[in-house]
């Protein structure tokens, strides 16, 4: 599996440079400068489109940025004789012409269709393709997993947080809050999970601990969801809730079509002593996890660790495939894995700059944490993930260290 992997990386790579090889060669027989495609553009009497992407196949050696802009066939054809009219000698524009008959070859061969390459580009290393593709290709999937499971929502998000405990400061006390916001039913039976409530180890299994309260002091306790009112739609629609193992899943019950079934719901939790703070046999990662259960345009995941905590400090995220057929776990493996193209930001501290045009109300929700918690938000040293159109069904993790006992 890897060798077919690295053969297809390896012939990509050779036929997109043998392309700007022999493009450079075409250019320089010539005398026209890749550097200024509108030159080329006025005096071949091509397109300014087409002449751009002469010139950026020259000036680009990535392949995964210029691939989809490679030119088809007539495009190509319309290139080369241009260059032809103008004095091009015969074995340039053979070599070019040669180049990209190997390159389609290369596409045949591997993938049938240069639409099916860009797929298995923005599948394999989404780091590399450039983020108007990667968008596209995710916007599609949202737009059809809508269509296809009935429901959508803006914003995906959650906040953890992570303190010493104040009675024993080997002890964690987490804190989480998060939610979906603007939620609407495309069909008014659709009943998908939004939301699972579990913790667990290192190898998957469910962790038993203390039982999270509310942040929302006026939540009662039999709303094992914890909504924060003040940040949620008002009247609460009605939930189905589901225990599987140590898994508590909550679907949403049928309702109004579209915007007139608009709903947010944001819920907030915390545990004091949750877990020690150094790693041991079981557990050498803090790990965090966000489930995407529906179609979202947005996501956005923050951590806040707490000064005292340096150990934490640089979280790492991680997305893998959410398989049901065993809820009671979270799977991790290098199968499981999904390629991410985001990378975490800091949001600063002292404290950590939390605001953003994704939800406005985020500020006060944070402060709410603070409050709850008796914390101080110049304490904590804040991290953010960001994703546009998050792959469905998927685990976001973020992940951080543990304490070495030999350490503070």
């Amino acid at each position: 599996m890897i060798e077919t992997a690295n053969k297809f990386d390896e012939d990509m790579d050779r036929a997109y440079q043998g392309i700007r090889g022999a493009m450079t060669q075409l250019l320089s027989a010539v005398d026209a400068d890749p550097s200024r495609p509108q030159d080329i553009s006025r005096r071949f009497k091509i397109n300014k489109n087409l002449a751009w992407k002469v010139s950026r196949m020259i000036l680009v050696p990535e392949p995964h940025q210029m691939i989809p802009n490679i030119p088809g066939h007539t495009g190509i054809e319309t290139v080369l004789s241009a260059f032809e009219v103008k004095g091009a000698p015969d074995s340039v524009l053979n070599a070019a012409r040669n180049a990209f008959e190997d390159f389609d070859e290369v596409v045949r061969i591997h993938l049938g269709d240069r639409s099916t390459l860009q797929l298995a580009l923005t599948s394999g290393t989404p780091e590399k393709v450039s983020p108007e593709h990667l968008h596209a290709t995710r916007k599609m999937a949202y737009q059809g997993n809508s269509a296809i499971w009935g429901v959508q929502a803006r914003l995906r998000f959650a906040s953890f947080f992570i303190a010493p405990n104040a009675d024993d400061p080997s002890m964690i006390d987490t804190a989480s809050v998060g939610g979906l916001m603007d939620v609407r039913r495309l069909r008014s039976n659709t009943g998908i999970p939004l939301f699972w409530r579990f913790s667990y180890n290192d190898d998957g299994t469910v962790r038993d601990g203390p039982r999270p309260q509310p942040i929302d002091a006026a939540c009662p306790e039999s709303d094992e969801l914890m909504l924060m009112s003040d940040f949620s739609t008002v009247p609460t629609p009605e939930f189905q809730e589901n225990r599987l193992g140590g898994v508590t899943q909550y679907m949403l019950r049928p309702g109004p079509v579209g915007n007139r079934g608009l709903q947010s719901w944001v819920f907030g939790e915390y545990v004091r002593g949750f877990a020690s703070k150094y790693r041991d046999e079981q557990n050498e990662f803090g790990e965090h996890a966000l489930p995407v259960s529906v179609p979202t345009e947005w996501l956005m995941c923050d951590l806040q660790v707490h000064k005292d905590f340096a150990f934490a400090f640089d979280p790492k995220v991680y997305a893998h495939a959410f398989f049901s057929g065993d809820s009671t776990k979270v799977t991790e493996s290098e199968l499981t894995q999904l390629p991410l193209s985001e990378t975490v930001q800091s949001i600063g501290s002292n404290p950590p700059v939390v605001a953003t045009p994704l939800l406005m109300e985020y500020p006060k929700i944070v402060d709410c944490v603070y409050e709850r918690l008796g914390w101080v938000g110049k304490d904590f040293v804040g991290y953010r993930f960001l994703m546009k159109y998050p792959p469905l069904h998927a685990h976001l993790i973020m992940q951080h260290g543990l304490c070495d006992r030999t350490e503070s």
